[in-house]
């Protein structure tokens, strides 16, 4: 086990670090780089969408029946379909009581901004149904509105990659938008990013977000290990390090960071791994 923790000349560590990671992680090939190709669908014209993250076509054309919660609709046609990239608060519906905060709020929004009949148009990525059999897709009104932009951007869903992650960046920069002027959900304690000290029994085997400052690194096993007030541990494997080229290029050192995720107690410390670089942040603001 190879550790790296905060020397007398730290900037120096961190570029060394860095640079054998650089050296180490394959170059993003142009597949990878490459935009969503729809076999077919409707061409989008310049100044059609107001959308920032706005697709080349759309693959479908729907019709709404009704809006179930604050991610999930239901077509016509009977379909469900689940908003890729975003996650709303939950709605208990059998003791609405139980609900989660702003879950009942982010629904009304979808309700009051669609209607039953509305055409909506559907954009896909590589996945097109979950495990649960529903329709994954990036959804737009007729208008060229981006429905996962618009619950980002009022703070009624937060981002979150499952198994599409096209636009994750570009949502990514729309809900960092909401976070700072504590839109919606970000307003409520209950999703607030804990600091370690603050983690409790109660947080285990959980999903959530965590702030620190980086002070040091590990190579162990098959991770790579950021760490977090030399006590909180993410773990990023080494065979996906090719996706975090843009992260593990940074120099990240003495750098405040959110990091969210299933969250474990092992081996007297907390750990979190890392299956994709949109569970790590910069965090630029205080």
């Amino acid at each position: 086990m190879n550790t790296f923790q905060l020397p007398s000349s730290p900037k120096l560590l961190t570029n060394l670090f860095f640079l054998t990671l650089a050296l180490t992680i394959p170059p993003t090939t142009q597949a990878a780089q490459a935009k969503i190709t729809h076999q077919e669908g409707q061409v989008l014209n310049d100044g059609v969408t107001s959308a920032l993250c706005a697709p080349t076509h759309y693959d479908e054309q729907v019709e709404l029946k009704y809006v179930n919660d604050g991610d999930t609709i239901t077509l016509k046609d009977g379909r469900l379909v689940r908003l890729i990239g975003v996650d709303s608060p939950e709605i208990d519906f059998k003791s609405p009581g139980q609900s989660e905060a702003y879950a009942n709020e982010a629904r009304h929004f979808l309700q009051k901004y669609l209607k039953p009949g509305q055409i909506l148009n559907l954009s896909f990525d590589q996945k097109r149904l979950d495990p649960y059999g529903r329709t994954l897709a990036y959804v737009y009104t007729e208008n060229g509105e981006h429905l996962q932009e618009l619950l980002l951007s009022q703070g009624f869903a937060k981002t979150r990659v499952y198994q599409n992650d096209y636009f994750w960046k570009c949502l990514n920069q729309v809900e960092l938008t909401a976070r700072d002027k504590k839109l919606g959900l970000w307003s409520h304690p209950d999703y607030r990013a804990k600091t370690v000290d603050e983690l409790g029994r109660s947080d285990r085997n959980r999903w959530g977000e965590v702030k620190g400052v980086v002070t040091g690194y590990e190579r162990k096993g098959q991770y790579l290990w950021l760490i977090l007030d030399e006590k909180f541990y993410v773990g990023i494997p080494r065979a996906k390090s090719g996706k975090f080229s843009n992260i593990l290029n940074l120099n990240l050192l003495e750098s405040p960071v959110i990091v969210r995720g299933s969250l474990y107690y092992s081996y007297k410390k907390w750990q979190l791994i890392s299956s994709h670089p949109s569970q790590i942040s910069l965090q630029n603001r205080p």
